[in-house]
């Protein structure tokens, strides 16, 4: 018996007006398959074994569960409200409700929330580091209008510390051994150590910065700038940007491709995603996808 697995080479796009996504073959950069959504899907993420991506529907107050290697909805359901982010760690999805200062923990294997976290004041961003720090996973939540960052045991599922972390806190990348929090605000990137949980330096960026991706190799970290419809490209040996991207209209969400050959950005202002070569920074295609493209996500290493 042939069992079908799911392709290392996929990007998911959520079409937040269109209630799809858009599944992306990234070595022939064409739309493969779309998907239908529930209402107003927002973000995405692929679990770290590759076998599901879990989207989030704002509109709906929803996560599903797709299986990858049929690209069908196995599950709905039910979250906070006004879903914002999701992240992933190997037993668990994260959903920030960014209307309800929650985090929900939700267990793929059971398809339902097993935990809700109270953090800060609307939380849109989450991330869980890849390695662990100490003897523990952590997850990072970005706390937009508390201007702090909420650090949980992803083992337990329990917050630990609040830390500062400027103004607007949106998105969080980990370099991939977990030492650095890189964080987009309202006027710069922080850079956060996880053991420390001090701000290490700030970079100023492009306008409106939101989404971040950090290439495998640990030595750029690409900043879509949804204000001036640029990415910032960051060095992170010197923390210091060392190119800008013209790409679409209010690039958001971020992607790097397992080679780290190619940076995704989706373009929320308009229908399209943007593909960086990550040797010269070019962008070198863009790819028509649904209405509104705000979420991008890749398999993860």
């Amino acid at each position: 018996m042939n069992r079908r697995i799911p392709s290392f080479h996929f990007a998911y796009v959520t079409n937040f007006n269109d209630n799809t996504i858009s599944v992306i073959d990234t070595r022939t950069r064409k739309v493969k398959a779309t998907i239908k959504t529930g209402r107003g899907p927002f973000e995405i993420a692929v679990t770290p074994d590759g076998k599901h991506a879990v989207v989030i529907n704002k509109t709906d107050n929803t996560a599903q569960v797709i299986q990858r290697s049929t690209n069908k909805i196995i599950s709905t359901i039910p979250v906070g409200k006004s879903p914002s982010d999701v992240g992933t760690s190997p037993k668990y999805v994260y959903v920030t409700n960014a209307a309800d200062n929650t985090v929900s923990v939700l267990c793929i294997k059971k398809r339902k929330v097993i935990q809700t976290l109270k953090v800060g004041k609307r939380p849109v961003g989450v991330t869980v580091t890849p390695q662990k720090i100490g003897q523990r996973t952590l997850g990072f939540v970005s706390n937009h209008d508390s201007n702090t960052i909420s650090i949980f045991n992803a083992k337990c599922n329990k917050v630990i510390d609040t830390i500062p972390a400027g103004v607007g806190p949106d998105q969080i990348a980990f370099t991939q051994n977990s030492r650095l929090a890189y964080v987009t605000t309202n006027n710069n990137v922080l850079v956060i150590g996880t053991r420390s949980r001090r701000i290490l330096s700030k970079i100023k960026v492009g306008s409106t910065p939101v989404g971040v991706a950090i290439t495998p190799n640990d030595r750029f970290a690409y900043v879509g700038n949804e204000g001036d419809n640029t990415v910032s490209v960051i060095m992170l040996k010197k923390n210091k940007v060392i190119a800008t991207v013209p790409v679409g209209k209010k690039p958001g969400i971020v992607a790097i491709t397992q080679n780290g050959k190619f940076a995704y950005v989706a373009n929320f202002g308009e229908n399209t995603v943007s593909v960086i070569r990550v040797r010269d920074n070019k962008v070198i295609d863009t790819i028509k996808v649904g209405n509104a493209a705000s979420g991008l996500a890749i398999v993860p290493l």
